[in-house]
């Protein structure tokens, strides 16, 4: 059996994940700061934008959580906000009560060309920090990332055979679990 103190740095040192959500977390909060004269967030601008791309039909909840790669419970969450700020609106399907509809209103048309500005000098900010030729190719590499999502049938299994299942305490806001 590994060592918790071999496994921990191994995992820091080298998961992709890690990195990944370390970069995500300054992004986001470069992002944040530069949308805040606007009063969005980086996570809203880019659920305004999505539903923006999806046209004047609008886009069912299950399309747009596809799309985000986010499950709905998260993105309904995230849209009741916005709904209420009236940035979007959402309906009901007429042909199917069922489906949720969501539409960006003009008020949500507005906020993006008001976000556009400042988010185009922190892109071009990050850009110029990157460099162009890596900009790009980090865009790409995060794309074929993000569709690994389109193919989880090829993810690796959940833990090695034999190896016996490992149960997490449940989290506790504030308290740190003792070893």
């Amino acid at each position: 059996m590994v060592d918790f103190s071999r496994a921990a740095r191994t995992i820091a040192g080298q998961c992709a994940l890690v990195r990944v959500r370390r970069a995500s977390r300054v992004l986001t909060r470069l992002y944040d700061e530069s949308l805040r004269p606007v009063g969005l967030q980086a996570s809203q601008l880019t659920l305004l934008v999505a539903v923006a791309t999806c046209g004047d039909e609008g886009v069912t909840i299950g399309a747009l959580a596809d799309g985000l790669v986010m499950d709905r419970t998260t993105l309904t969450r995230n849209l009741a906000p916005l709904e209420k700020a009236g940035l979007l609106r959402v309906a009901r399907a007429p042909d199917d009560a069922r489906v949720r509809l969501v539409f960006l209103t003009r008020q949500g048309e507005r906020a993006i060309e008001a976000a556009f500005p400042l988010w185009e000098r922190t892109q071009k900010h990050v850009r110029e920090q990157l460099g162009e030729r890596e900009a790009d190719a980090l865009r790409e590499e995060l794309g074929r990332v993000v569709a690994l999502a389109a193919r989880p049938a090829e993810a690796p299994a959940a833990r090695p055979a034999g190896a016996p299942p490992v149960k997490a305490p449940p989290a506790r806001p504030g308290k740190r679990r003792a070893r």
